[in-house]
Order: structure tokens, then C-alpha cells, then sequence
């Protein structure tokens, strides 16, 4: 079970989800997508326990299993500079 998944168990939308919260919707987007891991304070975090109707094992296998989908999905927009083309600077003037 996801992020996601444990939304729509309890029958919420994004929108609830980040209203109850006090946090944004790109929040919650953001944690179904594994972008980021929720992290909350000690008060919202039991809100979130109870607004998802979860144990804390369940919110932590649900918050583990987004990121790792994440990772295993089609990676990103590669690097603008590969590390392979790193070039040393040093304190050696240019003209000489």
C-alpha cells in the first residue's frame, strides 16, 4: 500500500487530505508521487494517523513503498553536465 492508496482507503481527497493537514495539496501530491517523505511535527502526525485511519507501521510502509516506486520509474531530465567533464580549476594564471 501507498501513499496514495491510504488516501483513497479512507475516502479522502488531496485536497481533504492537505485542509485537515494545514499543509499544501503539492504536499500530499508530492508524497503519492515519492517525490518527498511526509514529515510532520509530533501533533500532526497522530492527525495523520487518524485522518488516514492507519497504523504508524502502515503510514511508514506506505510513505516507503511512494519513494520507492519513485525510484523506479522513469528517471528525470538527465544532468546538465556530466560529471565525466568536470574540469580542475587551478590557481594558475590563463595568459602568461
Amino acid at each position: 500500500m501507498d501513499m496514495q492508496v491510504l488516501r483513497e482507503r479512507a475516502g479522502l481527497s488531496r485536497a481533504e487530505v492537505a485542509f485537515r493537514l494545514a499543509i499544501s495539496e503539492t504536499s500530499v501530491r508530492n508524497w503519492e508521487a515519492g517525490r518527498t517523505e511526509p514529515t510532520m511535527t509530533p501533533k500532526k502526525y497522530l492527525d495523520a494517523l487518524r485522518l488516514f485511519k492507519c497504523t504508524p507501521e502502515e503510514l511508514a510502509a506506505a510513505s516507503e513503498k511512494s519513494i520507492n516506486q519513485r525510484h523506479k520509474r522513469k528517471p528525470g531530465r538527465p544532468k546538465r553536465f556530466p560529471d565525466t567533464q568536470i574540469v580542475k580549476v587551478t590557481d594558475s594564471p590563463v595568459c602568461g
